[in-house]
This record gives C-alpha cells, structure tokens and sequence, in this order.
C-alpha cells in the first residue's frame, strides 16, 4: 500500500523545477511590468515646476464673489 501512494505523488525534484520556473515567470513578467510603466512613458525634456503648476492667480478673478465677507450660519439640523 505504501507503493501505491509513494507512486501517485509527484517527484520532489520535479516539483521543485515547476516551482523555480514558476517564480521565474512571475519575476520576468513583474520586472516586464515595472518597465512598461515606469520606464517606457514618454519623458518630458525637463522636468514640471510643481509649485508653478499649483501657484494661485497673483490677483483674485472678479467674477467669483467672495464668501469670506459673508456672515456664517450653522444649519439646524437635528439628529
């Protein structure tokens, strides 16, 4: 009986292969990902000011009113 079971499973040397060729996939395929996000975008010639990119207008636009003159008022909403 010890035979029959010993014989069912597979060889751990050829377990081992499958799992070493496996992991080799998933790390060419990671390392494939990794370059076609990060590596392969088109680059700009140099780099974005950030703070530009984010800088309010130096004066501010007359068409928004401006709330900060208006008094507050809580709503009363009861629970």
């Amino acid at each position: 009986m010890n035979d029959s079971a010993h014989s069912a499973l597979p060889k751990s040397s050829l377990l081992r292969w499958e799992i070493a060729a496996a992991l080799l996939i998933k790390v060419i395929l990671l390392t494939s990902l990794w370059f076609l996000i990060f590596r392969w975008q088109e680059r700009p010639v140099s780099k974005p000011d950030i703070a530009a990119h984010f800088a309010l207008p130096a004066e501010p636009v007359q068409s928004n009113p401006d709330f900060s003159s208006q008094p507050t008022q809580e709503s009363r909403h009861v629970r």
